[in-house]
């Protein structure tokens, strides 16, 4: 559930997200073949179902933005957030991680907050580790500006 929480940053996806990787995993379990760890293959099927997820998205979103918005003014509380600068703050987080291609992303959230090793996550993601430490270094470099007035917060 935690790496569907904190790829889809939304608690309600991440419950969607998660059921649907184990509806898929309950449903192919007779095609595991023990080449890789349990782990490996059901983290393999979370991203998958994640990257499906977000092609959703993108159509409706799309499909969306051709039909005429109206008042779109919001009234959002969050008690959680003790203070405008902290709010700021993580406003500026989400905001900057979202801009993120998909795959960067992803790699960058199993290594830095699921603490997976470079080939734990080349082999989920179906890359080399070269390609998967060129996403991490590529995260980074796009989260590093957009974040630099952040960085003594």
């Amino acid at each position: 559930m935690t790496l569907a929480l904190q790829l889809t940053r939304d608690k309600q996806d991440a419950e969607d997200l998660y059921q649907e990787v184990f509806m898929k995993a309950y449903k192919a379990i007779g095609s595991f073949r023990l080449e890789s760890e349990f782990f490996t293959w059901l983290y393999r099927i979370t991203v998958n179902s994640f990257y499906n997820l977000q092609r959703k998205v993108s159509r409706i979103q799309q499909q969306e933005s051709l039909v005429p918005e109206k008042d779109s003014t919001h009234d959002i509380a969050d008690d959680s957030i003790p203070s405008a600068a902290n709010e700021e703050i993580q406003h500026a987080v989400t905001n900057a991680f979202n801009q993120l291609p998909t795959q960067q992303k992803t790699a960058f959230v199993m290594k830095h907050y699921e603490g997976l090793k470079i080939r734990e996550i080349a082999t989920i993601m179906n890359l080399s580790d070269g390609t998967v430490k060129r996403y991490l270094f590529r995260a980074i470099e796009k989260l590093r500006p957009m974040l630099q007035e952040y960085r003594y917060a």
